[in-house]
């Protein structure tokens, strides 16, 4: 290494580092830039901060754990508001659950039908100091699955979602890529007659044509009677995962009704 210079009062020029042979130039503008939350600023490049420049608030599951696995409310430990997930077998609950949770493998999926036969539990921290409790209902209607076995999982589905105090919304999830479900359909109605509130989830959304998935959501919109049209999500590409949440969280933790507005009496 060479000696630093002597003579301080004539200091070598400094020069500009050159880039190695064959190395790609920085881009005047960055190629992936990173949505930081609400406040804080959106780097353009590692470590240079560009001002002024706010990011949106992105809601998201920062931790995500299993709890128990039961076969009635009344085993359930205590936790945060629930939303339980309940479909045909295979429509996809699990992989849901997964991408909902930013994990791989938190709840199990197989492509064998019937496989989940228990009431699982998983609690949920979202980024925003909220907790959530998610509920992984076995599947139904399914026609390997033998009837006795689906009159079982009827009834512990019915008992659990009367029994459960902190239940706030039921997630029928539909398969995009098929026709009218009767078996769904009639579950909705008894969910109406017990009070239950639901939402229905389009999933498996990039399985089918984009120009199609409109008119998917209104079939379900007028067989559901929804309020609005579902959602329409992809596990597998995260299509729709960040507006679920959003939705999930907003159901769980509903804003107060703002004050009425006090009419003062006209001076006299």
């Amino acid at each position: 290494m060479a000696a630093p210079p002597t003579n301080r009062s004539q200091p070598r020029p400094s020069r500009k580092p050159q880039p190695a042979a064959g190395a790609a130039k920085p881009s005047a503008k960055p190629t992936n830039p990173v949505i930081a939350a609400k406040g804080t600023q959106v780097p353009t490049t590692p470590g240079k901060p560009a001002p002024g420049k706010i990011g949106p608030r992105v809601l998201r599951i920062t931790q995500a754990d299993f709890v128990a696995s039961v076969l009635k409310a009344g085993e359930v430990p205590d936790g945060g508001p629930e939303v339980a997930f309940v479909g045909r077998s295979n429509v996809g609950k699990s992989s849901l659950i997964n991408a909902l949770c930013g994990r791989e493998a938190l709840a199990r999926t197989s492509r064998t039908p019937g496989r989940t036969q228990r009431i699982n539990l998983f609690d949920a921290k979202l980024s925003d100091g909220k907790q959530l409790r998610l509920v992984d209902l076995p599947g139904f209607g399914h026609a390997e699955v033998s009837k006795a076995m689906m009159a079982q999982f009827a009834e512990m589905i019915q008992y659990y979602l009367v029994g459960s105090e902190a239940m706030r919304l039921v997630l029928i999830l539909q398969d995009a890529r098929r026709d009218r479900d009767d078996d769904a359909i009639g579950f909705a109605r008894w969910l109406i007659e017990n009070r239950v509130p639901y939402d229905v989830v389009a999933t498996k959304a990039d399985e089918i044509p984009k120009n199609r998935i409109g008119a998917v959501c209104a079939r379900l919109k007028t067989e559901f009677r929804l309020e609005q049209p579902p959602l329409a999500v992809s596990s597998r590409e995260g299509t729709g995962i960040v507006e679920l949440l959003t939705r999930l969280r907003n159901t769980a933790y509903p804003r107060p009704p703002k004050p009425a507005k006090s009419s003062k009496p006209a001076a006299g």
